[in-house]
């Protein structure tokens, strides 16, 4: 983590997973239109739906998190912090482990800003098979029932208030992602687990707490800081 470039990639496969998830429930109307048609409650598209329609009630959310990235034969590097999300497509994290540290992502557009190296990375994030960011998603709408399958898990017995998790599945072969699995609690449409698998055998497990729709964002929370004589570098490539 001491390499700024590898630093980058692993906070922006971190936040790739983050808001591939978030960013489907968000701003899909083709996905809000089948699950429109699915609309039981006790059906896995009818939890999903439930919480688009939660989300979308608001001008945002905000939540604490907890985000563990395990490469394969590791036992994984653990981070903490709290985010706020503000549509369309703005998001910041801050953490305070490794303290000091946030990441800010506006549109297609990333900043890391690393405490250590005194140093904010930036990042064009390029448009892959799967949507990574709620811009580049919401650019594309018209494409996202060709990249998903839905596929809920459990036993349909769930009490309101338990656990039920939806697997995302890509329709087509993708290189970095191999399925998500999204956790909810039934039947308030409060998203409380996201597992992220990669093909390479990596997994990505982020717990949301307090997640909370924000009827109002506040620009005051969407504000990030440098201390004096920090520096700014351009990260090329594609994650």
């Amino acid at each position: 983590m001491n390499d700024p470039e590898n630093s980058l990639r692993l906070k922006g496969l971190a936040l790739r997973g983050l808001l591939l998830v978030l960013a489907l429930i968000i701003l899909s109307p083709v996905l809000r239109g089948d699950l429109a048609r699915a609309s039981s409650p006790e059906t896995g598209q009818g939890e999903l739906g439930l919480l688009v329609r939660n989300v979308k009630s608001g001008e945002g959310f905000s939540s604490d998190f907890v985000q563990t990235l395990g490469a394969p034969g590791t036992t994984g590097n653990r981070s903490k912090g709290s985010l706020v999300y503000r549509a369309p497509g703005l998001m910041i994290l801050h953490y305070s482990d490794p303290p000091g540290q946030w990441l800010k992502l506006e549109g297609n557009r990333m900043a890391l800003y690393v405490p250590q190296n005194r140093q904010v990375l930036l990042k064009t994030i390029k448009k892959h098979r799967i949507p990574e960011t709620p811009a580049i998603l919401l650019a594309s709408i018209p494409d996202i029932a060709k990249w998903f399958f839905v596929r809920p898990e459990g036993s349909g017995t769930e009490k309101k208030g338990e656990r039920i998790s939806i697997v995302l599945i890509p329709r087509h072969p993708d290189p970095h992602l191999a399925q998500a699995r999204l956790t909810l609690l039934k039947g308030e449409g409060i998203l409380t687990d996201l597992l992220f698998m990669e093909q390479n055998g990596t997994h990505l497990s982020i717990h949301l707490k307090k997640f909370r729709i924000l009827s109002h964002v506040p620009a005051s929370d969407l504000e990030v800081s440098v201390p004096q004589g920090t520096t700014a570098a351009e990260v090329p490539g594609a994650f």
